[in-house]
């Protein structure tokens, strides 16, 4: 299953990533928490790991006698609670899922949070349609290194020096940080979540923020509607090829002509006058990149690919084609989407259709996706 991790400061940055092919799917940013909407098509198919600004959670350690693991809810707020100044009553207090009071020799972890900022995350996810399991601090993305570790995030230093000793703050920091800068070693800095060193620390959501169901995962099927334009060039290339087949036969009798007639304006609804059918079909199939003389077999062979994609196409109609282009026995798609399921839904239908279709950059600005594929026969 794919995982979607979510970086949830201002800006929000969130990636996808594979762990069977171990590559990102894709990344991206949103302006603020209000944005997450946009990640609900690509969620439903994903396990998804939030990670909260960690200036907003403490990290410290309480000391207690042997005792019963039961009654840390009570030891640990009160435990801590000269040490802090905020009344203990607007406080979440979190510790690793394992933890049992076993002397002073042995402290107890705790990450502490406002109660009302732990509860904003959750409604901002909720409100987005967006269910998690795991909510921790961002500096626990972080793995452990022995003379510790630092990464720039968005406009935040997260800073682990040991397994229970991390903080973060705003970048620039205001103080000198010696521990390793391991920012340059990932093409994206959220990427450093995917090592999943977070799973063993200390998830926020416990206690009365604890889940209180698993989700359910279900593939959601959107309602058919109206071919786009992609499909449209599909079907128009089609019939363009057959029908100048019939011109070229010098096929000339009244009906045909009739025939070929109705059909071209049904492929082009947009226009109303017909001239020269061969012409104004060659133009399109220009428009298309598609040479029509009789000694090209790339285009024919474009056509052919352009034609078996039909069935992706139909599969996928809110798909958008900004370029199309033959060479080299394969065709280049540059593709708009709403959303990445989209994406995933085309290269599927393309496989079932015999075709090897291998996906290239994929981008999201502005809540639009942008997607290449390279769509050859299968070999």
């Amino acid at each position: 299953m794919e995982q979607l991790y979510i970086h949830l400061a201002q800006p929000v940055q969130w990636l996808i990533w594979h762990p069977g092919q171990r590559e990102v799917i894709a990344s991206g940013e949103l302006a603020d928490a209000g944005a997450l909407t946009q990640l609900q098509d690509q969620a439903q198919r994903c396990e998804i790991t939030v990670f909260v600004p960690g200036q907003d959670v403490v990290l410290t350690e309480v000391r207690l006698p042997s005792g019963s693991q039961r009654l840390l809810p009570q030891l640990i707020p009160n435990a801590l609670e000269d040490e802090l100044a905020s009344d203990i009553e607007a406080l979440h207090f979190a510790w690793p899922a394992n933890a049992k009071p076993a002397g002073i020799e042995q402290p107890i972890p705790v990450a502490v949070v406002n109660r009302e900022s732990l509860q904003n995350w959750l409604t901002a996810l909720e409100k987005a349609g967006l269910e998690c399991d795991a909510v921790y601090p961002d500096y626990f993305m972080l793995p452990v290194m022995e003379q510790g570790c630092q990464l720039q995030l968005g406009h935040s230093t997260l800073v682990r020096e040991s397994q229970w000793k991390a903080y973060s703050v705003d970048h620039p920091p205001v103080f000198t940080i010696t521990a390793e800068d391991i920012t340059d070693q990932f093409e994206i800095p959220l990427q450093v979540a995917t090592l999943n060193h977070a799973a063993t620390t200390i998830n926020l959501r416990q206690g009365e923020f604890r889940v209180m169901r698993k989700r359910s995962k279900q593939n959601v099927q959107l309602p058919w509607r109206p071919a786009a334009i992609a499909a449209g060039i599909a079907v128009v290339a089609l019939f363009a090829q057959q029908l100048v087949t019939y011109v070229q036969l010098g096929q000339e009798n009244q009906a045909l002509d009739q025939a070929i007639n109705e059909t071209y304006l049904t492929v082009f609804p947009n226009e109303s006058r017909i001239v020269n059918v061969r012409s104004q079909l060659r133009q399109h199939l220009v428009e298309v990149g598609s040479d029509t003389s009789a000694t090209s077999t790339d285009g024919g062979q474009g056509l052919t690919l352009l034609a078996q994609l039909d069935p992706a196409f139909r599969a996928t109609p809110q798909l958008q084609v900004e370029l199309l282009r033959y060479s080299n026995d394969a065709l280049t798609l540059q593709v708009n989407a709403d959303n990445f399921d989209s994406l995933q839904r085309f290269q599927e239908a393309a496989g079932q259709a015999g075709l090897t279709v291998k996906q290239g950059q994929v981008t999201n600005r502005d809540g639009v996706v942008t997607g290449n594929f390279e769509v050859r026969k299968e070999s």
